[in-house]
């Protein structure tokens, strides 16, 4: 099996890009594979889909979006960090969620919200979390270290989005990281899973091949 860095993988989409594709049709393609996994091979009532404001919270936010039109109507949406941090392609998939109206959307980004997400928590049987991708390196910060422990402290069915978010796509290392039940990647295996370390929260790891 072939395991690619994160430049390796950069390098595939930006031809990718130079091809005709853009950010937000694979920000499209990788929320449709996911929610189709999902919907083939987990068994779930309530799914909660916890999001960070890039690219990576982007595909989650696809994810629901594509999940909800494959007919599961108990979804929740929280996004950690502030509406104003959402970058342009992630906002796109918020304002077509927000169109559908049947979807709650809360944003956690002060000790106040952070409790309500806990209760959030508790009532989902299965949490979807894209909360840092590949490019996330170092210490997580406070609110998404904190909403880490909510999920890690849940005994729901949890799919990572590409990478368990907290852990390096390089080298697999983690001072914490979401503790997956399925690790849905995209374009190819990372050398992060390499390490053991990361094979002890990735649970299966699935490769998502957008560009097929």
């Amino acid at each position: 099996m072939e395991y690619y860095s994160i430049r390796e993988i950069k390098k595939i989409e930006e031809e990718a890009i130079r091809k005709g594709m853009t950010e937000e049709k694979m920000m499209d393609a990788a929320g449709h594979l996911v929610a189709s996994f999902i919907h083939s091979n987990v068994e779930f009532n309530k799914a909660l889909f916890i999001a960070g404001t890039g690219n990576n919270g982007g595909d989650t936010l696809s994810a629901a979006f594509h999940l909800f039109n494959l007919g599961h109507s108990d979804i929740k949406i929280v996004i950690v960090g502030k509406q104003e941090e959402l970058k342009e392609e992630p906002k796109n998939f918020l304002y077509l969620i927000n169109s559908i109206k049947n979807i709650p959307v809360s944003f956690v980004y002060d000790s106040a919200t952070l409790e309500s997400l806990e209760e959030t928590i508790k009532d989902a049987d299965l949490l979807v979390v894209g909360l840092f991708g590949t490019g996330f390196h170092g210490d997580l910060p406070y609110l998404a270290a904190e909403a880490v422990d909510l999920i890690n402290n849940s005994s729901a069915k949890k799919v990572s989005v590409d990478i368990p978010s907290g852990m390096n796509g390089d080298t697999g290392e983690f001072k914490k990281a979401v503790k997956s039940d399925f690790t849905l990647t995209m374009m190819a295996m990372k050398k992060a899973f390499q390490n053991p370390q990361a094979l002890s929260v990735t649970g299966k790891v699935f490769v998502m091949d957008l560009l097929s």
